[in-house]
């Protein structure tokens, strides 16, 4: 099933796949994006925010859709060793896979469900593209 946010999000997701399976080791190392913050750690934040949106939707298409308050700051800040701490290989499989996995649960939503996820899910965003891009520009700056 496809819905609005389909080609945009699988338009990203291509980028995703042709920057990422392009980036040497050397590369994943470089800063990017902001203080503190690496290429492969980039890629690695995009694999956390894509599997706690998978998570939320999960639990939402079980037992309704609830709150889910979140520090976004706090937990990039938290995050951010971590995941800049990844073997290349494994951030980058994280990343492709996450995205895959995201696009494949908002592309399975009936009409009422993503109908209440627009209206009632803002922790979980069905544009996934505009994240993507975002990050992906920070990515090519960074590597030139």
């Amino acid at each position: 099933m496809s819905n609005s946010y389909s080609a945009r999000n699988e338009a990203e997701l291509d980028h995703l796949k042709r920057l990422a399976g392009s980036l040497t080791d050397e590369q994943m190392g470089r800063p990017a994006g902001g203080p503190g913050w690496t290429v492969g750690g980039i890629l690695g934040h995009l694999a956390f925010w894509d599997q706690r949106a998978v998570g939320l939707l999960r639990r939402w298409k079980n037992g309704g859709i609830g709150q889910s308050a979140v520090d976004v700051d706090a937990v990039n800040d938290a995050m951010r060793p971590l995941l800049n701490a990844l073997a290349p290989h494994v951030v980058v499989q994280l990343a492709l896979s996450s995205a895959q996995e995201i696009d494949r649960w908002i592309n399975s939503l009936d009409a009422s469900m993503l109908a209440k996820v627009e209206a009632e899910g803002k922790p979980v965003r069905l544009d996934r593209a505009a994240h993507r891009a975002h990050h992906l520009e920070q990515i090519e700056k960074a590597i030139g």
